[in-house]
């Protein structure tokens, strides 16, 4: 027996903590394995340590890890109304680290500094490294985990969602971690150049809108609370900034920019242009009726590419992309406007890009497509395949569902259920496929636990706020702030990287240091 005993102490204790540890953050942006890994030896471990008895009395004292982990109780509690007990089950199951990670890391050990810096830039450092390998998947230098189909496929391990959370929140330790020496501070600055390059590259709209809103309550804080004119240099290129790019946004699809009030009836061709055109698209300040000549753009078109005009059987035919992209060129629908296609723009129409401000990999393009979508949907276009014109669709549903049952909810284990059965009572212009559940996490909260449930919700996620001002926890509190603006577009609980990134990190964040040196990252 006491050989036994020698053998778990030997494998267990502070260090296997560490390594747990480790194992975690490597994997978050890696591995969902390692993630799963690291946390089931970290559970083992603190069984393996004993002193239970003492864990618990010291868990039930700790006001800030007993509410947190009310986030977890108040979806078992949703499970006694739930009628699909199986899907509530396996919900329960992937939101376990709610209810694990505030009890471990609060009555285990406290790091040494050292070792907390430690795990922090092992995370960073893997966020950089699956970005760095993702990037270089794209550009055909390494071998690929799973095909890249589309530009989110650039994340090779995890969503491009999650995956762009932990590069903001790198982001934002990067100047905290890489100071120590000129080349520490040279590779911060240069890591953090890439991982906005990257995040602008891979057209993470959720990661720059979170990233850009945190830096702006983090400019007000040190402007107000402070009063640190250091808050006034962040704030201001942001509001100059966010201002310019809504008044180009703004301008491009709201602003006419052709004259129509006397429009020409003839080509330079001299052939008719035709009248009351049905297609009645607007890009870039130009509808798509105008100036449109069929016959001459049949013509040039058969000239120039081999794919047909009109739609076909096999195929959907070029005639709106090109008569749209010529429109958001500001080009009139003719022989002259084909004429000045460039070979990148055929490319383009041939692809299926519709508007050439499209056609770019970058954030900028982006945001014009995001703004195009917003445009159609509140005109009435279907939202199927347009990710923000889905979401919106999501939320309206969603707070439809909600009116039914507004205080206790349906139950953990029927959101699914609901939502399948509504999109079939109420009807939907969304295709099968593209049917999702609300894309929001206090959305998905208030139709599994209702209103009072969600009330509940917050108030044990947001509890701890007021210890993480007081001692100035800068990785909590900024970690906090990412992730309760991702639940804003994201079920970020619905998901185990989404779950580990929110749960692991902020719990680590608040118990695993020791307060002492909490000031030395202020």
């Amino acid at each position: 027996m006491k050989k036994i005993t020698t053998f778990f102490s030997f494998i267990s204790g502070y260090w296997t903590h560490v390594f747990c540890l480790s194992l975690i953050v490597i994997g978050m942006p890696f591995s969902k394995f390692l993630m799963s890994l690291g946390t089931i030896s970290l559970i083992v471990n603190w069984f393996i340590e004993g002193g239970l008895k003492k864990k618990f009395t010291s868990f039930f004292r700790n006001k800030t890890a007993v509410f947190l982990t009310g986030a977890y109780l108040i979806f078992v509690i949703g499970m006694l109304h739930s009628n699909n007990v199986e899907y509530g089950l396996k919900d329960l199951r992937i939101k376990i680290p709610l209810l694990a990670f505030p009890v471990v890391l609060s009555t285990t050990h406290r790091l040494k500094k050292s070792h907390y810096f430690l795990i922090v830039r092992l995370f960073t450092l893997s966020v950089i490294a699956s970005s760095v390998y993702g990037f270089l998947v794209y550009q055909n230098l390494l071998p690929a985990k799973k095909e890249i189909l589309e530009l989110r496929d650039i994340s090779q391990f995890i969503s491009h969602i999650r995956l762009s959370l932990m590069i903001v929140l790198s982001l934002f330790l990067i100047p905290k971690l890489f100071t120590h020496s000129l080349g520490f501070k040279i590779f911060g600055v240069s890591s953090s150049l890439f991982l906005l390059y990257f995040l602008s590259f891979m057209e993470s709209g959720t990661g720059l809108v979170l990233g850009f809103i945190t830096l702006f309550f983090i400019s007000l804080y040190y402007l107000f609370k402070k009063k640190n004119l250091y808050g006034f240099f962040m704030l201001a290129p942001i509001l100059i900034g966010g201002t310019l790019v809504i008044q180009n946004l703004y301008s491009t699809y709201h602003t006419i920019k052709i004259d129509t009030t006397a429009p020409s009836l003839f080509t330079k061709s001299g052939n008719p242009y035709d009248k009351n055109y049905f297609y009645n698209f607007f890009d870039n300040g130009n509808y798509a009726k105008d100036f449109v000549c069929e016959k001459e753009l049949t013509e040039e078109w058969s000239r120039i590419s081999t794919q047909p005009f009109y739609p076909t059987d096999s195929t959907d035919g070029a005639q709106f992309i090109l008569i749209r992209y010529l429109t958001s060129r500001g080009l009139k629908k003719d022989r002259e406007g084909m004429r000045q296609l460039t070979d990148w723009d055929i490319k383009n129409i041939e692809a299926g890009i519709p508007n050439y401000l499209h056609a770019r990999t970058n954030i900028v393009s982006r945001l014009h497509r995001i703004m195009f979508e917003l445009d159609g949907y509140l005109a009435g276009v279907n939202a199927s395949g347009n990710s923000l014109a889905q979401r919106l669709e999501y939320w309206k549903v969603s707070k439809e569902i909600i009116k039914e049952k507004p205080w206790f909810g349906y139950g953990t284990g029927d959101v699914a259920d609901v939502f399948e059965k509504h999109y079939q009572l109420r009807g939907t212009n969304l295709e099968a496929k593209y049917q999702l559940r609300s894309h929001n996490q206090y959305l998905s909260t208030a139709i599994a636990v209702g209103i009072v449930g969600l009330a509940f919700f917050l108030f044990c996620l947001l509890f701890p706020i007021g210890i993480g001002f007081k001692q100035r926890n800068y990785f909590y509190l900024i970690c906090l702030c990412i992730s309760i603006l991702s639940f804003f577009s994201e079920d970020t609980l619905e998901t185990q990287d989404g779950v580990f990134f929110f749960t692991f990190l902020t719990n680590f964040f608040l118990f695993s240091s020791k307060n002492r040196y909490l000031k030395s990252v202020d």
